[in-house]
């Protein structure tokens, strides 16, 4: 992160999350953070990328995290899979301002921003996930049959639908949806119990 940066990203970041990043502007971006346009744009070439930004910022410690978890020789792949599980859950409550503001953003079909979503702050993310589910794969621990973006994709599921919908799933007539890792513990179990379904059934060949 560039020097000077950090006060321009908070100030985007508050106003991204109160706006949308339609409502915002750059001048206002500049004003909340007590410096020049031009400052903003020394840091920045753009709203778009100065967007990018405050979403690549809150990802970086659960990036961090999965590269650990990817590049490590020994332990458990299905371990350091529900590792990651719970701390994307904190990460995500922990930068819940952000979240929103992706999910806000994606539904408006920007295909532009969403490819350089995917190809900035995400898909580094997803190789990593990817290389722990193969590990499991290659341990016999969950079946070869599956793709492994796909159960990848399934797994980041559980925490943003959880996130997304808690509202609702919490007033549900005998709900069981109390403590949201609570239920997503619950979702990961049978997530992973799928996978390793088939093999099971087939006499545990891969």
């Amino acid at each position: 992160m560039m020097p000077g940066s950090t006060k321009i990203l908070d100030a985007a970041q508050t106003l991204f999350a109160g706006k949308g990043l339609d409502g915002v502007s750059i001048r206002e971006i500049a004003e909340a953070a007590g410096i020049s346009k031009a400052t903003v744009f020394h840091h920045f070439e753009s709203k778009d990328a100065l967007y990018q930004a405050v979403v690549r910022r809150s990802c970086e410690g659960i990036g961090q995290l999965l590269a650990l978890l990817a590049a490590r020789e020994d332990g458990d792949p299905l371990i350091s899979l529900a590792d990651y599980r719970r701390q994307d859950l904190e990460e995500t409550l922990a930068h819940a301002d952000v979240v929103r503001l992706v999910l806000r953003e994606l539904t408006l079909g920007r295909d532009e921003q969403a490819r350089r979503l995917a190809e900035d702050v995400f898909g580094e993310h997803f190789i990593h996930l990817r290389k722990l589910l193969e590990k499991a794969q290659s341990t016999g621990a969950l079946r070869h049959d599956m793709d492994t973006g796909i159960a990848a994709a399934s797994v980041v599921s559980i925490n943003l639908f959880l996130f997304l919908v808690w509202p609702v799933l919490k007033h549900l007539p005998d709900t069981p949806f109390v403590r949201m890792e609570d239920a997503a513990e619950s979702m990961f179990a049978l997530l992973v119990d799928g996978l390793r379904y088939q093999a099971q059934a087939a006499g545990g060949k891969a």
